[in-house]
């Protein structure tokens, strides 16, 4: 069976610093489920954890504890489920900006690797050159780290946009074709292993055909190494909702999806929401 466009598990409130707009509040985010007929929606704001040593390069310090929970209690409706969760970085040195007491507080957690835009915070601006080879080798070593963690609880956490911001178009060509397929099946066959989601992101699928051939490779590597995928709108502002649904059926044609390439986790949760739990 064709994979099913059901839940949007990357989506931002008003709460993240890169959104701060009062109409992307939590009703607006089930209301969007349920104008599209999704069964599953999560809310993953930018969160940044305190009790972690973040040493000299924190990131998101305005969005605490108290401000990131204030989003709570999450509406809910018999036909799509509300889920509580975080967007969380790694800093430069590859600290993951959450501890094993707040992973516990959310349904699910989204690790994002590859925010490298973020200067100082996920990169050190006076050893980083923007090279595709030092890009390529710098996220390479992330993933790896993430993946290292063997305390995390993988079964319910996502891993980001895996091509999209950690550098500019005009180079991700390039800076993905240096990554060998022996490496990204070595990456992906781990991630599938330990039950990570991969993300499809809405935002982030290119129009030029050489760039979207390069996006397309890794994702493919990945599905052919048995790693599961969710759906991510990654929406900051309520007008990226009237596009995401027919962006998630692109990127279910572009990879040939099948409902047994759902990540478990998704599946796990509607399947609560049928039996009314």
């Amino acid at each position: 069976m064709r994979y099913i466009v059901d839940h949007d598990l990357h989506i931002h409130s008003k709460i993240s610093p890169c959104s701060r707009d009062d109409r992307q509040c939590k009703e607006a985010i089930l209301a969007y489920g349920l104008t599209n007929r999704f069964k599953l929606v999560g809310v993953t704001d930018h969160f940044w954890d305190l009790n972690v040593d973040y040493g000299d390069a924190p990131g998101w310090l305005d969005v605490g504890e108290e401000r990131w929970r204030s989003i709570l209690p999450l509406p809910q409706s018999k036909e799509c489920r509300f889920l509580f969760g975080a967007e969380v970085d790694m800093n430069r040195h590859q600290t993951t900006g959450i501890c094993e007491r707040t992973l516990g507080m959310m349904d699910y957690t989204l690790i994002s690797t590859g925010h490298l835009h973020l200067k100082n915070f996920v990169t050190d601006v006076s050893k980083f050159p923007r090279t595709p080879e030092f890009v390529k080798e710098y996220y390479l070593g992330r993933l790896k780290a993430f993946l290292a963690h063997e305390e995390y609880p993988f079964e319910r956490m996502g891993m980001t946009h895996f091509h999209s911001c950690i550098i500019g178009e005009d180079k991700l060509v390039q800076t993905l074709g240096l990554f060998s397929d022996e490496e990204l099946e070595e990456l992906f066959a781990d991630a599938a292993r330990k039950g990570v989601g991969v993300e499809l992101n809405a935002e982030s699928i290119p129009n030029n055909p050489e760039v979207l051939e390069a996006v397309l490779r890794p994702y493919q590597i990945a599905k052919n190494q048995g790693c599961k995928f969710y759906l991510a709108g990654d929406a900051h502002h309520p007008e990226a909702f009237r596009i995401t649904k027919e962006m998630f059926e692109h990127w279910v044609d572009l990879l040939g999806l099948q409902e047994s390439d759902k990540w478990p986790f998704v599946t796990e949760q509607i399947e609560k929401l049928s039996a009314g739990n």
